[in-house]
């Protein structure tokens, strides 16, 4: 649809002034016109007093002048005395001569004669009239009358007023058309300033659009560089450890000496746990794994290490350790507090390829936060190696990124360092520079509660005989894992039934009501995994003890809360651990979930 044309912006704004002028030229013509007119009805009224006056003596004289009595007429202006506008006044008989007279100063003159004019009238400012005094048909004389007006003057002064005031209107409507016009124009400026801001705001809108897809664009392309530095690193890793495995099982087919297959298993046991470790680094990094914090002394845990640290060092570096024991405690995931410790040692060793030290100290500081003091521990971890760049501090705590070659790392340390420290309520901090060395700490917060008298767990089961053999019913779809599973469980003493899925796990106890426990993984196929499965048995069987294992994140066991946990890989003592726990309340297996 077609809009008319505007009307042009110019032509709008003249109107309230064109408007105000009028209106201004329409007040200042009204003052003048009543002006005029007040002078005109005051001559009119002073005139018209005058006649009423002079007409008023006549009568009044008539008697005197009838029996020639001078000295009553006389009495009778005397008696004008009284109104001081009147300046002169006098008495003519009918011979035209003054038989009494009064004047309200000596220089004041009179007409000697008897001159009667026709009307009232103004001569030089004053108001003149003249009237004949008769009685019936005879007439005896006249008498004149001569009042003052106001001064010229001083009307002009009221006049001036009044046209002051009137100009003064005029310029008040003057002054708020043009504010007005000047209030329309800004407006009209404000109205397209908004537009124009709404058409940068769209403008920018568009433009923050297009650089969020190209960011999303360069996230996604970054996503797919680091997860080939991380397939490349975690992959060298976990070939290691697979070809460590591997060739152990073949060295134990073809040795028969009792040392040597110790040793043999010692190393694969070694490879597992290392396999281990790595999978708590990545889900530790993807805060998926949970941390389990409990108070601990630092400087108890890092001297606990010392042997862990000379042993993962070369012996051309050499380790200090300055962790008093006034340290606050701290509450952390003691597991997690040596991994990062360690790592953070490690790479300190790979930045000291020519040998160097490592020094670990803490102290207690207080951090300003807030307007509030803030009790921290800061652990610091110092190399004197070849150090940082700007750019390389900037982006150490990111996410897979590595100085290192494809083969010699992951980029998972110092960003599982920063998210440990997050996750522990504090924060860490890089301080390096190129061939000065890097300091790397930890500020973690002070714990108002005490260490524990023994910070480690309890690694002693309950003896499974203690219990009686027991029957158990294992859910686990990945036929080897079922095997080995099924071995340590009968290597307890318990007997051990295998299950694929979920669905035949309940047509197992509909047929058989006489397993002790079942034992599931939580991630099957088939459409029902293991929370699913152990819920529906808490259902149709409350007294059936449950326990779950999982490889998995925090999250899925956030939902398992109300069960037993065992995460993979577990020991054959924590599988005992748990079946020891859960069936503790009765030899027939009748423990709840």
């Amino acid at each position: 649809m077609t809009q008319a044309p505007a009307r042009p912006r110019s032509r709008l704004w003249r109107v309230p002034e064109i408007a105000a002028l009028s209106a201004a030229f329409l007040l200042l013509i009204g003052g003048l016109a009543t002006v005029i007119y007040s002078e005109r009805f005051y001559e009119q009224q002073k005139l018209k007093e005058v006649r009423v006056q002079v007409e008023i003596l006549a009568d009044s004289l008539s008697a005197p002048l009838a029996f020639d009595d001078n000295q009553t007429a006389q009495d009778y202006v005397n008696a004008l005395r009284a109104n001081p506008d009147i300046e002169a006044s006098a008495v003519y008989d009918e011979t035209g001569m003054m038989v009494a007279s009064y004047t309200s100063g000596p220089n004041v003159e009179l007409p000697t004669t008897n001159i009667i004019r026709a009307a009232p009238h103004l001569e030089n400012g004053r108001a003149v009239a003249a009237a004949p005094v008769r009685r019936g048909e005879s007439v005896f004389g006249a008498v004149y009358l001569r009042v003052v007006t106001i001064p010229l003057i001083s009307r002009l002064i009221r006049y001036g007023v009044m046209a002051m005031l009137v100009f003064m209107a005029a310029l008040v409507v003057v002054v708020l058309g043009i504010a007005h016009t000047a209030l329309r124009r800004a407006n009209a400026n404000l109205d397209l300033r908004a537009r124009e801001l709404a058409a940068a705001n769209d403008a920018l809108r568009v433009q923050i659009d297009e650089r969020e897809r190209a960011e999303q664009a360069l996230r996604q392309s970054q996503k797919m560089e680091a997860m080939g530095q991380l397939v490349g690193g975690v992959a060298h890793d976990f070939n290691n450890l697979l070809m460590t495995v591997s060739s152990g099982l073949r060295l134990l087919e073809k040795s028969a000496d009792g040392e040597r297959r110790n040793m043999i298993l010692e190393s694969i046991e070694k490879a597992v746990d290392r396999g281990a470790g790595l999978t708590r680094q990545l889900l530790a990094f993807a805060r998926r794994q949970k941390l389990k914090p409990q108070v601990i002394h630092p400087g108890k845990q890092v001297e606990g290490m010392r042997e862990l640290l000379e042993r993962s060092l070369r012996e051309d570096i050499s380790v200090t350790l300055r962790t008093p024991e006034t340290l606050w405690p701290i509450k952390v995931d003691s597991g997690q507090f040596e991994l990062v410790i360690l790592n953070l040692a490690v790479n300190a060793r790979d930045a000291m390829p020519n040998g160097g030290a490592l020094t670990i100290e803490g102290e207690n500081i207080i951090h300003a936060e807030d307007g509030r003091d803030r009790e921290m521990v800061r652990l610091s971890v110092t190399d004197t190696g070849a150090g940082m760049s700007e750019e390389t501090v900037a982006r150490a705590f990111e996410p897979f990124f590595t100085t290192k070659d494809v083969d010699k790392g992951t980029g998972l340390g110092l960003s599982q360092v920063y998210g440990f420290a997050s996750q522990s309520g504090g924060w860490a901090e890089i301080d390096s520079a190129l061939d000065q060395g890097t300091t790397i700490s930890l500020i973690l917060p002070r714990s108002k509660e005490a260490p524990a008298d023994d910070g480690q767990r309890d690694e002693t089961p309950a003896p499974s005989s203690a219990h009686g053999a027991a029957r158990v019913l294992l859910v686990e779809d990945d036929d080897n894992v079922a095997r080995m599973v099924c071995e340590l469980v009968e290597l307890l003493g318990h007997d051990c039934r295998r299950v694929s899925s979920a669905a035949e796990a309940l047509t197992a106890l509909e047929e058989n009501r006489d397993f002790d426990i079942m034992f599931s993984d939580i991630v099957m196929p088939g459409g029902m995994n293991g929370l699913e499965l152990a819920e529906r048995v808490r259902e149709t069987w409350p007294d059936l003890p449950i326990i779950l294992t999982t490889g998995y994140s925090e999250d899925e066991l956030t939902l398992t809360a109300d069960f037993t946990i065992l995460r993979k890989p577990y020991a054959m003592e924590d599988l005992d651990r748990a079946l020891a726990r859960r069936l503790k309340p009765s030899a027939n297996g009748n423990g709840g979930a």
